[in-house]
């Protein structure tokens, strides 16, 4: 996908938006885009942002629309991941309910870490403005948040063989790897101040670029056939007895918000 972050590396760059435009091809040519409707609309809106810098127009004008679409990105963030959680969780839907009242909470406290936690950036005002602090500082929380949120869904998936597709694995692995650079980078940058931009860049194009690849070749038009998401040697019995587990406890979830 098209970094945020400033481009040094126009080569990385160009690919990068490449490949995102390859990615909006194949899911409209296999017709994936109506299973991940959010993921195809970022595709088109990433490729966008990349385009921006080399559209025609004034560059004050075109700066608040990077601006603007940096906004969008991050209602983007938390878009995708509740479509991850659907697409995992569609066989749970009382756990998949609940995920999504984490994601929402996950919002609404990355977003006031973002406002409180800007009094502890050590970098002076000197070495990068303020308006491209607070960028990296929001980057960073949001990012942060959502990488914490799919180690914990990748965990889940460790322990209970829930049986997913192809198409679902490398969403969910795709975007763990995903925000995990987004939250890097931008942390880089506030502890070092501008002086370290180039190789944060290069460390978030390298991660992005990846991402990248691993849906790029990844996705299949019917996705294979479904298998649990890590290839742990579970017995059939084995599978069934955590599978019954993991019903109670949406059963139990399910009779808890009924009360």
């Amino acid at each position: 996908m098209a970094p945020a972050l400033l481009f040094d590396d126009l080569n990385l760059a160009l690919a990068s938006g490449a490949f995102s435009a390859s990615l909006v091809v194949l899911f409209m040519v296999r017709g994936i885009h109506r299973t991940y409707p959010v993921f195809f609309c970022f595709c088109i809106f990433d490729l966008f942002m990349t385009a921006l810098p080399f559209l025609p127009g004034r560059i004050e004008t075109n700066r608040h629309i990077e601006l603007g679409g940096w906004m969008l990105q991050w209602i983007f963030y938390f878009l995708l991941v509740l479509e991850l959680i659907d697409r995992i969780l569609t066989d749970h839907p009382g756990l998949a309910k609940l995920g999504r009242r984490v994601i929402q909470a996950v919002m609404i406290i990355a977003v006031i870490t973002a406002v409180f936690s800007l009094k502890l950036d050590s970098v002076s005002t000197a070495s990068i403005t303020d308006g491209l602090r607070l960028f990296f500082q929001i980057e960073r929380v949001v990012a942060g948040c959502l990488v914490m949120f799919l180690l914990l869904i990748n965990l889940f998936l460790w322990y209970f063989p829930v049986r997913l597709n192809r198409n679902t694995k490398a969403y969910c692995w795709g975007f763990t790897l995903f925000f995990l650079v987004k939250a890097i980078a931008p942390i880089l940058v506030n502890m070092a101040g501008m002086e370290s931009i180039a190789v944060a860049d290069r460390i978030h194009l390298g991660g992005i670029f990846l991402c990248d690849c691993i849906w790029l070749f990844a996705v299949t038009k019917r996705g294979v056939e479904r298998t649990p998401a890590f290839a742990r040697h579970w017995t059939a019995a084995e599978q069934e007895e955590v599978l019954a587990s993991l019903q109670g406890l949406e059963h139990q979830i399910s009779r808890t918000r009924g009360r």
